[in-house]
């Protein structure tokens, strides 16, 4: 799928199910851009999954280059993000955004009715992308997530589909 910006222009970025064979590279874009980075085999192990209710990946790529990821999954009708990372030179530029309305589009297709996450307090841009997108905040966990000095708390949010 071509990816339409705000303009409705359409960008060369093609949002698509990521393949086993792309689980190094979303490896290397997690390790440099997440603090708590998906490893290639657990990337590997979610791009073979082909149960209805195991991980979906999907990938953003320009020109044949994988640029970002999504993982998520689907449990009856609610479905989870459990991971979104963009190369850190492409961030800003609506690929994150493309990545979650592509999934959100695809979870609403096979039935699901509600979007899950937890994301950071401090992460500001999820959280701005999140709101953008629907997303409401339902509570909070405690000390959820290890950072430098310690651990930080996870806002939990969710949106209708």
């Amino acid at each position: 799928m071509t990816v339409p910006f705000g303009s409705g222009r359409a960008q060369p970025y093609i949002t698509r199910p990521g393949t086993p064979q792309e689980a190094a590279i979303m490896a290397t874009i997690a390790a440099a851009v997440s603090l708590s980075p998906w490893s290639e085999e657990r990337l590997l192990a979610a791009c073979m999954d082909e149960r209805t209710t195991g991980p979906v990946v999907r990938v953003i790529e320009e020109a044949g280059e994988v640029l970002g990821f999504m993982v998520y999954a689907r449990v009856l009708d609610e479905v989870t993000v459990l991971e979104i990372a963009v190369c850190a030179e492409y961030q800003g530029r609506g690929l994150g955004q493309a990545l979650l309305c592509s999934a959100l589009q695809e979870m609403r297709r096979v039935g699901a009715v509600r979007c899950l996450l937890e994301v950071r307090e401090s992460n500001q841009p999820a959280r701005r992308l999140y709101q953008r997108n629907g997303f409401s905040i339902d509570g909070t966990r405690k000390q959820y997530y290890p950072c430098a000095d310690g651990r930080e708390d996870a806002l939990l949010m969710s949106a209708p589909l």
